[in-house]
């Protein structure tokens, strides 16, 4: 019996492949933000459901975040933010969205005021969340700093080459400010809900909680955390 050589220098054959060769979407870049806090049964993380016309997992609970825009990396975003010397660079633009998504999604804002304006209580008195103002612009004229040194990193996910619509998603985790109260923005996410890791794993496991594969990933991560200092130390 012979064996052909085999040299794995040599190109691929493409021609000889069952289906045509195409180069896969790229992966946009896209920043989510898990928002904890502290309860009896230990960390709970704030969840939405997308919406059931969603293009990209829709009816999944997820955590809320979006696409980086390009003012998440403009000068007037760096002149509102607060950030460690560890997030410089395209890092900050990421915490920067990850901040913007918590407040166009649920109404969570992570600032600190300036003396000239009082500590928020409930909802910030900013006006619509999708005005045609920019965000930042709004952030500066209300007298409100981003706290982004207040984010960690958690994780990097990447959408598999495959699939028609790819992000690569940097997973941030937070303390939920107090005095705050999440609202939906009854568009893209619905129905926000406070729940521990092993609540949401087990009521997905019933398929009572559809979540995608990053998702579970990451609430099985907090599953070996009781306590939010525990969490932001990891």
């Amino acid at each position: 019996m012979m064996f052909a050589s085999f040299d794995p220098t040599s190109p691929v054959r493409r021609e000889m492949q069952l289906h045509a060769w195409h180069d896969p979407p790229p992966a946009r870049p896209a920043a989510t933000i898990l928002l904890l806090r502290d309860s009896a049964n230990g960390p709970e993380v704030l969840m939405t459901r997308r919406s059931m016309r969603a293009s990209f997992a829709p009816g999944a609970y997820v955590f809320p975040g979006g696409v980086v825009d390009a003012a998440d990396s403009s000068p007037e975003a760096r002149s509102v933010s607060v950030l460690r010397e560890d997030q410089s660079g395209p890092l900050a633009a990421f915490a920067a969205a990850a901040v913007r998504e918590a407040y166009e999604e649920l109404g969570v804002l992570l600032v600190t005021p300036t003396a000239s304006v009082p500590a928020p209580k409930g909802r910030l008195p900013l006006p619509e969340r999708h005005p045609s103002e920019g965000f930042f612009h709004r952030i500066g004229q209300a007298g409100l700093s981003l706290r982004l040194d207040e984010l960690r990193l958690l994780a990097r996910w990447i959408t598999d080459r495959d699939l028609p619509k790819r992000f690569d998603t940097l997973f941030f985790v937070a303390r939920m400010p107090e005095g705050q109260t999440p609202a939906a923005d009854e568009s893209e996410q619905f129905e926000p809900t406070w729940i521990t890791p092993a609540q949401a794993l087990a009521a997905h496991q019933r398929g009572q909680f559809d979540m995608i594969f990053p998702t579970i990933r990451t609430l099985e991560v907090l599953t070996r955390h009781g306590k939010v200092s525990s969490v932001l130390d990891y």
